[in-house]
């Protein structure tokens, strides 16, 4: 019933924008209009560049010619933003009428500092100017990558993640600066994503990669303006938006055994109203890794003497994919100050269960969104928000009609966040109120349980001089049955010298058990109950971060460090291991993890680009001196893109490569009392990957996947998500706007 309403919806959507693509009625032009073209160093035009009308909602995008047109509605001068991806960025300031047309000339830019982005402070700024510790990766990163999936994308451009595969609900999960995915917080485009509920990972294969423009990830002290909970980032994935008078293009990706990706869109942005629809299927077939032979073990016995075992080869399925997904996106300018977004997606994951199974698995999600927003006085803006996200998964049975639901979870979020200037000082504020509704085959009967929490947060950002920014923060919560709790945070950034930023960084967690951790009860196999715990106190952390950069010309690099506590970490304990098996959610752990990241990147002048990172992150997670921890304690990664123009076309390579560490790890037997030792060995991945951007809006591109052929064991999936050998990928993408020169 969801997905025929949404389809209705849709329906009318694509059909009153058609009508007001295709109405002949003359409109007439007001006087107050400003137009210009864009162009490059080299004088071609910059097709897609976005300008946005300082202090009002207005922002729109250069034509197939570079060309772009504004119309404003008083006769004043306006400041233009005037900016395109690998370039540095222009402010103009330009009266709203009786001024001849632009001719704005952007230089390349030599530095990835020059992104613009939102997440640290719900406002847009440079990234060198942000307080917090953030790094960017571009939609022109993403291409050179060219990943299978959203998983791949963060292992290739971010050291110290690690995703592993749950054989047990055999899906990734996620562990970032030594930090597990309760201390992980998923944005899509700036809010709360559900389904964590159940298992506190999101359902990562929801994301297509075609359809993000960046994603902004920010270190630890941003928990004040988001979530109270995120001590171990914030991955905000910031989708694309309709900026171009009418934009459509289609992609499609071809990769063998890793699956295949097609995505269309078409969009518009004419006077006061833009729109954006997309609609993707994605598809991987489920494989079987299987080892040839077994691992020796060795079992370290209480009298301090080793026994050596063989373990038998182990097998296991991956299992595939096939998706569908579409969605959304309306706005409209009320006034120059006044606008409204709303934004529509629907998305399904047909998916296999264990070999054998007479069932197989399907996700769904839907996702409603309203905002308004109101600059109601320069410098000053309030916006009121709405999401409603529903995520659910089914086993559907393929011999009888039968569909029985396994997990909902609901998400209604209400917000209204401020933000002003007044001289030095940016003051922000809020209040989110959220219900969370949770219906899981864990719970005793599938019963459906919920919880409300509502939240209130102020922020200040202080420039106390054109060097030293200030930043403090305080984040209220209030969960149903826990006491209203406090989270501050503060942050600042100095620059000494024009080239040397300098950032520091005090933050605290605070994360109320989940809903399934409070009232589970599920009895695995006929033989172990599992059990939540009502008396759960919420989990408490804290983090402290320094970095230093240097930006230099054409030369980046950066090095930072933190570390984390967390007090009260929830996890599973045995009840009376005596007894039975049976466990049950308790306060039971204290962790702490260190990390040291390095990054560097430098920019030829004849258009080649490196860039490396590195990153160590220590565990202190051990047991009578012996190493507990899933960590690999290294990993690094290394870039280089060489783009050059040749006549009407543009032609570039990549090669990335990803490393990651040995790892050796043990286990404790409780009844036997004993330790046994499991080595996992070192990867490296590497990758080619070639593109052409020819005129008339082709692009076309062939990589070579896993380039030396690596093959991950079976046995080590625990530790990471397996490469299964070489790949060969084919991507096609036709812009149909520039092909018709629209």
């Amino acid at each position: 019933m969801a997905m025929k309403k949404f389809a209705y919806i849709l329906a009318l959507t694509l059909t009153v924008a058609l009508v007001t693509v295709n109405a002949e009625t003359p409109v007439a032009i007001p006087d107050n209009q400003v137009s210009g073209i864009v162009v490059g160093a080299n004088g071609e035009p910059l097709v897609g560049a976005t300008i946005t009308v300082e202090g009002t909602n207005i922002c729109t995008g250069t034509n197939s010619r570079g060309e772009f047109q504004l119309r404003l509605e008083k006769d004043k001068v306006y400041k233009l933003h005037i900016s395109y991806m690998g370039y540095v960025s222009r402010v103009l300031n330009v009266p709203a009428s009786g001024h001849p047309p632009l001719r704005v000339s952007l230089k390349p830019s030599s530095t990835p500092l020059d992104e613009v982005v939102v997440t640290g402070s719900r406002s847009e700024r440079p990234l060198k100017d942000v307080p917090v510790i953030t790094r960017v990766i571009s939609r022109e990163e993403i291409e050179a990558i060219n990943p299978v999936d959203f998983t791949s994308l963060l292992e290739n451009t971010l050291p110290g993640v690690q995703f592993y595969y749950n054989t047990m609900s055999q899906v990734p999960e996620i562990t970032y600066q030594g930090m597990d995915a309760k201390s992980v917080l998923f944005l899509l485009d700036g809010e709360r994503i559900s389904g964590e509920s159940g298992n506190s990972n999101i359902d990562y294969s929801r994301f297509s990669v075609d359809e993000i423009e960046r994603i902004e990830v920010v270190r630890g002290a941003a928990s004040t303006l988001y979530d109270s909970r995120a001590i171990g980032g914030v991955v905000n994935i910031i989708t694309k938006k309709s900026f171009r008078p009418f934009n459509g293009t289609l992609n499609a990706r071809y990769a063998g055994k890793n699956g295949q990706s097609y995505t269309a869109t078409a969009g518009i942005n004419l006077k006061k109203f833009s729109s954006l629809t997309s609609f993707g299927f994605r598809k991987r077939d489920t494989y079987l890794v299987k080892d040839d032979k077994g691992k020796v073990q060795e079992t370290i016995n209480p009298d301090g003497s080793v026994t050596k075992t063989e373990t038998k080869p182990t097998a296991g399925y991956i299992y595939g994919y096939d998706i569908m997904d579409v969605s959304q996106k309306l706005s409209y300018h009320f006034t120059e100050r006044l606008s409204a977004s709303v934004r529509m997606s629907y998305y399904t994951n047909k998916r296999d269960t264990y070999s054998g199974a007479r069932h197989h698995q399907k996700y769904e999600d839907l996702i409603l969104s309203g905002k308004l927003k109101w600059l109601f006085a320069d410098n000053q803006n309030v916006e009121l928000t709405f999401v409603r996200d529903l995520y659910r998964k089914d086993n559907v049975y393929n011999l009888v009609k039968l569909r029985e639901e396994v997990y909902r979870n609901i998400n209604n979020t209400l917000r209204m966040y401020y933000t002003g200037t007044f001289g030095r000082h940016i003051v922000s504020g809020g209040v989110d109120f959220l219900r969370e509704d949770l219906k899981h085959h864990f719970m005793k009967d599938s019963a459906m349980r919920h919880m409300n929490q509502l939240s209130l947060c102020v922020q200040e950002e202080w420039h106390i001089t054109d060097n030293l920014n200030l930043v403090l923060g305080m984040r209220g919560d209030k969960g149903d049955g826990y006491k209203f709790h406090f989270t501050p945070k503060i942050s600042a950034m100095y620059r000494p010298v024009k080239d040397i930023t300098l950032r520091a960084g005090y933050s605290q967690g605070y994360r109320i058990p989940n809903l399934k951790e409070l009232y589970q009860e599920f009895n695995m196999g006929g033989v172990i109950m599992m059990y939540g715990n009502k008396n759960l106190k919420p989990e408490n952390g804290n983090q402290v971060s320094v970095s230093a950069e240097y930006d230099h010309d054409n030369l980046n690099v950066s090095i930072s460090a933190y570390h984390n506590r967390y007090k009260n970490k929830i996890g599973y304990e045995y009840i009376d291991p005596s007894k039975s098996q049976d466990m049950q959610y308790t306060n039971s752990f204290n962790v702490k993890t260190t990390g040291v990241e390095a990054t560097a990147n430098y920019m030829f002048p004849f258009g080649l680009r490196l860039s490396g990172a590195y990153a160590y992150v220590h565990d202190y997670d051990k047991r009578d001196g012996y190493n507990m921890s899933w960590l690999r304690p290294h990993s690094a990664r290394f870039g280089a893109i060489y783009k050059h123009r040749f006549g009407k076309t543009v032609e570039s390579v990549a090669f990335n490569s990803q490393w990651v560490s040995r790892i050796t790890r043990y286990s404790y037997n409780s009844t036997e009392k004993t330790y046994t030792r499991y080595v996992y060995e070192p990867r490296t991945i590497c990758s080619i990957n070639f593109r052409s951007e020819l005129p008339r809006g082709i692009n076309l591109g062939l990589m070579i996947d896993n380039l030396f052929n690596y093959k991950d064991k079976a046995a080590d999936t625990a530790v990471q998500l397996p490469e299964n050998g070489i790949t060969v990928v084919a991507t096609v993408g036709i812009n149909i706007t520039d092909m018709l020169k629209l």
